[in-house]
């Protein structure tokens, strides 16, 4: 099976997944209103399958496109003349049943990333194992960054008078890492405000779909894969199948755009990697490669360290709470966050790996306390529900815990 029927039936498998999840939702109102829906819920997967199977052989396309047609016309994005949710189940199995007609040939997962004890680790023996795994990749203190905490910051002013980092290597391979181009490369994508919904073009979702390959390339979301299937307590994890079924796992809890403020204003990776403003407070903004670039740009002011701090700076865990203010290039004005706290140093790899195992695993809705190197972490989830499919992240980060 090719690398795109591999996606197809990935993205049709969790299709078929959030199918039945929406299923008493799709069928408890008025048949106009009960039909309406099931259009809006059939067109946004037509546009996603669309987008994931534009490389493949243009007879596999028809035949898809056959099987699709009673519910779906691809071609009009409009309703097949029986589309109801048992008839949209029915085209989605025999999708499946298409796509499996040949044998999967995928290589056996390496040792590092399926470890012989597996079935007996826990979570927190996941993290441990997860920062292990990313040894190696992430920028280290001295030769790679350094920071200046100063002062203790107070409310409405600025005590510190230099940036947080006063170093950032920006020579090191840390930065041409592909991972790390690819989330680059999202940044700019995103409207600031909420209360706006994302207008995504062509070439955002090519840079979104680039980094979610690049990402689950890595180690550290290939054992997060393994883990899960293994471990994982959210009725998703049960459809783990194949790798490509984290991946679409991973768009739908992290991009999957919803409603903060608005309709699609949000998503959970642009609230906790990029960051956000709402009603004149930013919310959000968790990564460290994020905040350091708005400060390098003049963006983002440093006002000072606040709550409790990483205790041992001889391990290569460099959690900071942080008090700043952040520009709004759109109309000048200066938004301030009292507290946010960054992992310095740490790969993005990293960070969404923990944050997505702790999410489907631990307790999705508030604090989870673990062990990072020799400090003590809290693990902050909160979800954001959807009328349709599962929670997604509504915001997720660490912290030292209290």
């Amino acid at each position: 099976m090719s690398q795109t029927e591999s996606k197809l039936k990935s993205l049709i498998s969790f299709a078929i997944h959030k199918l039945e999840g929406a299923t008493s939702s799709l069928m408890d109102g008025t048949p106009e209103e009960d039909f309406a829906e099931l259009t809006t819920f059939t067109l946004g997967f037509a546009r996603n399958l669309r987008n994931a199977g534009a490389p493949a052989p243009k007879d596999l396309k028809v035949k898809i496109s056959q099987v699709l047609s009673p519910v779906w016309d691809l071609k009009t994005d409009q309703p097949g003349p029986r589309l109801t949710v048992p008839a949209l189940h029915a085209a989605l199995e025999e999708i499946i049943t298409l796509l499996t007609s040949e044998d999967l040939s995928e290589e056996p997962p390496s040792d590092d990333v399926r470890p012989a004890s597996l079935a007996a680790m826990s979570l927190q023996d996941a993290i441990s194992y997860l920062w292990k795994l990313d040894e190696g990749n992430r920028l280290p203190w001295g030769d790679g960054f350094t920071y200046n905490l100063q002062n203790k910051g107070r409310l409405g002013a600025d005590r510190c008078s230099e940036p947080l980092f006063n170093y950032v290597n920006l020579q090191h391979p840390f930065w041409s890492r592909p991972i790390t181009k690819a989330y680059l490369a999202l940044l700019d994508n995103y409207e600031r405000e909420t209360g706006k919904a994302e207008q995504v073009t062509a070439k955002e979702r090519e840079e979104m779909s680039v980094f979610l390959d690049r990402l689950c390339e890595t180690r550290v979301m290939q054992f997060t894969y393994e883990f899960l299937k293994e471990h994982g307590k959210d009725a998703r994890t049960k459809h783990l199948r194949q790798p490509h079924d984290m991946q679409t796992l991973v768009s739908e809890l992290w991009f999957a755009p919803y409603t903060r403020c608005r309709p699609n204003d949000s998503s959970g990776f642009e609230h906790v990697f990029v960051g956000e403003e709402r009603h004149g407070k930013v919310i959000g903004l968790h990564n460290w490669i994020q905040f350091y670039l708005e400060e390098k740009k003049g963006k983002i002011n440093y006002s000072g360290w606040v709550g409790k701090q990483d205790s041992d700076y001889n391990d290569d865990v460099h959690l900071v709470t942080v008090k700043f203010s952040w520009e709004d290039g759109a109309d000048d004005e200066v938004e301030e966050k009292p507290m946010s706290t960054i992992l310095c140093g740490s790969t993005v790899e990293f960070e969404l790996a923990i944050l997505t195992i702790v999410f489907l695993s631990g307790n999705q809705d508030g604090d989870n306390i673990f062990h990072l190197g020799s400090e003590k972490i809290n693990v902050v989830c909160h979800p954001q529900r959807t009328r349709i499919g599962g929670a997604k992240i509504g915001t997720a980060y660490l912290e030292v815990a209290r």
